[in-house]
């Protein structure tokens, strides 16, 4: 699969454009040929518009549903919220919360549960059969922030700091793509499990 940016927005509202597509993975051609001689750009207005070269190094975590509205039952909702409300009395603001510590992580990522933190929940289906959407791509600015206590690789943190104080590394670390989505908000990519071919849908959150 590849997830095409156009470089500009579009539009009154400055809107980006996406493009998705399928291909055999014996007929596509080894990623370091894309790395050796980026294309030529023009000049854009800011430098996030265009990503940094890089590799993306997968690996499998486990992960559970946003905790909002009914993504997951009432009381266990309530439960969550209370153990949240304890370790900030605990530990302050900087302490760890489901939300960004075992939930969802920040950052790239495929399948797994979007993250809601702008929108709130929502119901995405096919706009061509109206079945329930899954969730293919998340693309995120940050692969790290003050909350990614359990995905922060220890190599990138300096123990003995709290909060953003203990990412190290500076931006190279924190966003390597240089990309941003939106207002710093993770770009979901969903697609119709019925048929690949109906259109994706693109939800900021």
């Amino acid at each position: 699969m590849q997830l095409f940016r156009c470089p500009r927005t579009h539009g009154p509202h400055l809107e980006r454009r996406y493009l998705l597509r399928w291909r055999w993975a014996a007929q596509t051609e080894r990623a370091d040929h894309f790395l050796e001689h980026p294309p030529e750009v023009p000049l854009l207005r800011w430098e996030d518009e265009l990503p940094e070269p890089c590799v993306v190094h997968p690996e499998e975590v486990d992960t559970y549903p946003w905790a909002e509205d009914d993504t997951l039952p009432a009381a266990l909702i309530a439960r969550i919220d209370a153990w949240d409300d304890a370790r900030t009395a605990e530990g302050g603001r900087d302490a760890p919360n489901y939300q960004g510590a075992l939930s969802i992580p920040p950052g790239w990522r495929v399948g797994g549960f979007p993250s809601w933190a702008s929108t709130g929940p929502m119901d995405i289906t096919c706009a061509s059969c109206r079945a329930p959407m899954r969730l293919l791509l998340t693309a995120g600015g940050d692969e790290m922030d003050p909350d990614s206590h359990s995905w922060m690789p220890l190599e990138d943190r300096d123990l003995s700091q709290q909060g953003i104080a203990s990412i190290r590394g500076g931006q190279s670390v924190t966003e390597p793509t240089r990309l941003r989505f939106g207002r710093d908000r993770d770009l979901h990519v969903f697609t119709c499990p019925t048929d690949p071919g109906h259109p994706p849908q693109w939800v900021l959150s």
